[in-house]
């Protein structure tokens, strides 16, 4: 019986590099690790740097420029595990020679461990090519059945991926076709790159593309491209950070085929100038709401690219909390826990300095502290108003989000509308339901002056430099660490009356829709406004309330409708864009097939905004109204009985069930009439009362 490799027990800052022997067969893979103290530049702190000019020569090896010098580091996933195939470590020390790294033969230890097969299949492509270099591959550097190894190691992949002199990114082994198309890119780039984009595809048309010199639609090369674009490396997490992170070279390998980061990015970006991504995905991908694929994803790593490394040039930052919030959960991973570690090297040195890595923990332990961090340091995105999913973990209170499952919403207060920051203006026009922007109401701060004078710093961050919550006010938000429960200031404004529940016609994306969709939708929009109406004491006509209340009182802030803002003084009618809405469908129910691609875009801009801000709003989402003749949108579990209330400080509504002595959390609710404030100046009138109340 084959003896198991031991992992040796590590400094801290320093990891292993391995280097694949490709003078053995594939039948029995054989490589070697060394061990070096990485130099972690990012990390400024004294001990750091004395660390690094002890070990000055694994330092020099990483930041010389030069093909001979660095490591490489490998972004994959892990794929099935259910067949596995033995790799013979062995432990070997270092030499260096004009500066370069060599294993120095001498086997301190040797042993055998365990590797998945999408990781096996791209060390045999290794072998074939020859390759020699020092590569950094999770599954083999970090002891995977050590967990004080691992939580030493994942803090550290920060450096390792940005500090890497390429990143190869590995999607798994390829028919003919896929290596096909993959070999295409660039040429379907250049021709697309060289005409003009146009709205008016039709998809079907071989003269189309006959005529920009590409294959025809019903060439397999399309779908094989489609089919690339949604291996399971867009979407997982792991691999968003790790792609987020390098900041030299990389390479996308497939098969037997490679082409480079660039080409990949260039390629998605025309593809999605021109309207032809979508068209290329399996209908299984291209109809569901909130499945990413690969157009989606590059898009969203070179954003998160451009952002991280305009903010490393002042080496302390990462990506803000709040935008990590409603980027993670929208990708996979296997362990639930590694939702809040593979967060953390996207993280500003500073934040990510004050949590702890404990894998050990139990994962219900992992989102608790998570998210007690979060309300205690994030100062514009609220954590309350991301609780929506499917599915909730056993254990979690239900003020906890449960990380490893997509929203089913789009948040109502977020500053993140698309992936894309609001701009300061309009974010301050959001929703104030718990606080006002000055006087007794506003949030309680503690200004850090020392920071005041970094005037180039962008907004987001400046204010968290600026200042930070006034832990100590007595309304302020407090965690009970034990009992996992948020003690809070707060104000009960309603109760529900009625519900009607969420229609399943919004699932789908809506250029996808069907006659079945828009009869649904149909109905349900007459349903509950006939219970706007009732609830309301309105006559036949369409209460300003409805139709805001569909929206969330949004408001078009640009030409393409993408921006929103919030109309705080109903300054703006968009009840004839909602009429037009309603004819629309009505008139296409009959022959929506063959009559979406031409007609959404005869529809006005503000009729185009209305109905994508309705289906943001909306799905997943009830109707309700309110034992006070209040109307609104809220959870789709929502009961009659439960409470409508503020949290002081919070942005929005949220609905609570009362569970004895405690509450549980429902979710955030847009109620019309209650979302700037205006319970605040009833609490001041003496109208209303506030009061302290746990949530569990």
């Amino acid at each position: 019986m084959a003896t198991p490799f031991i992992y040796d027990h590590l400094e801290p800052k320093h990891i292993r590099l391995f280097q694949l022997d490709h003078s053995s067969s594939s039948d029995h893979l054989t490589g070697r690790l060394v061990v070096l103290r990485h130099p972690t530049h990012l990390d400024r702190t004294i001990e750091n740097y004395r660390g690094m000019c002890r070990k000055w020569r694994d330092m020099n090896f990483v930041k010389k420029s030069g093909e001979a010098y660095g490591y490489d580091a490998l972004s994959y996933t892990w794929g099935t595990q259910l067949e596995t195939f033995p790799l013979k470590l062995q432990l070997t020390g270092k030499t260096y020679k004009d500066g370069i790294l060599y294993s120095d033969g001498v086997v301190q230890r040797e042993g055998i461990t365990d590797i998945h097969r999408n990781l096996y299949d791209f060390l045999c492509r290794l072998q074939k090519a020859k390759y020699e270099r020092f590569i950094w591959i999770d599954a083999i550097c970090i002891d995977q059945n050590d967990d004080q190894d691992k939580s030493m190691q994942i803090p550290l992949m920060r450096y390792i991926y940005h500090e890497a002199r390429e990143v190869k990114i590995w999607l798994g082994m390829a028919t003919p076709i896929e290596e096909e198309a993959l070999a295409s890119i660039p040429d379907l780039t250049e021709k697309l790159e060289s005409k003009p984009h146009s709205d008016d595809w039709e998809f079907e048309d071989p003269g189309r593309f006959e005529s920009m010199g590409l294959p025809p639609p019903d060439q397999p090369v399309w779908r094989a491209l489609g089919l690339l674009m949604t291996r399971s490396w867009f979407d997982r997490l792991w691999t968003l950070q790790e792609a987020i992170l390098w900041e030299k070279s990389s390479v996308i390998y497939c098969g037997d085929e490679q082409i480079s980061w660039e080409q990949l990015k260039v390629f998605v970006s025309t593809m999605n100038v021109h309207g032809l991504a979508d068209w290329t995905l399996p209908r299984s991908v291209a109809t569901v709401v909130g499945v990413t694929d690969g157009y989606e994803a590059i898009s969203l790593i070179q954003k998160c690219k451009n952002w991280f490394m305009d903010a490393d040039s002042d080496a302390d930052w990462g990506l803000p909390l709040d935008f990590l919030l409603n980027v993670i959960r929208r990708r996979s991973v296997t362990r639930p826990a590694d939702m809040v570690f593979a967060m953390l090297a996207l993280m500003a040195h500073g934040e990510k300095s004050r949590i702890t890595v404990d894998v050990s923990l139990p994962v219900e332990r992992v989102y608790f502290e998570f998210a007690r961090y979060y309300i205690l340091n994030e100062l514009d995105e609220c954590i309350l108003n991301h609780t929506s999913s499917h599915t909730r973990r056993e254990g979690l209170p239900s003020w906890c989000p449960d990380f490893s499952a997509p929203e089913t919403t789009v948040s109502l207060a977020s500053k993140f509308h698309h992936g894309t920051e609001l701009y300061t203006e309009q974010f301050w026009t959001g929703f104030r339901t718990g606080f006002n922007r000055n006087g007794q109401w506003a949030k309680p701060m503690v200004r850090n002056r020392q920071y005041t004078l970094i005037k180039d710093m962008p907004a987001s961050k400046r204010l968290y430099q600026e200042g930070k919550y006034d832990l100590s006010h007595p309304d302020f938000i407090q965690v009970v660490s034990d009992l996992m429960q948020l003690n809070v200031s707060g104000v009960l404004i309603d109760k529900i009356a009625h519900v009607i529940k969420p229609t399943d016609a919004l699932a789908t994306r809506v250029d996808h829709w069907t006659e079945d969709n828009l009869e649904k939708i149909v109905a349900w929009d007459k349903e509950c406004l006939s219970l706007a109406r009732k609830t309301l004491r309105t006559g036949v006509g369409i209460p300003t309330a409805y139709w805001r209340t569909l929206i969330a009182n949004a408001l078009r802030v640009s030409d393409g409708g993408v921006l929103v803002s919030w109309d705080e003084h109903g300054r703006t009618d968009y009840c004839h864009a909602y009429k037009e809405f309603c004819a629309f469908i009505d008139l296409l129910i009959p022959h929506w097939a063959t009559n979406y691609a031409t007609s959404v875009p005869d529809l006005s801009a503000e009729v185009r905004f209305f109905l994508h801000r309705f289906i943001e709003v909306t799905r997943n989402r009830c109707f309700f109204a309110t034992a006070n003749g209040r109307i609104g949108i809220g959870p789709a579990d929502t009961k009659p009985g439960d409470d409508v209330r503020v949290i002081i400080f919070c942005p929005t509504p949220y609905i609570l069930r009362e569970r004895g002595s405690v509450y549980e959390f429902i979710g955030e609710a847009y109620v019309d009439g209650m979302m700037y404030g205006q319970a605040l100046e009833m609490v001041d009138q003496g109208i209303l009362t506030k009061e302290r109340f746990s949530i569990a």
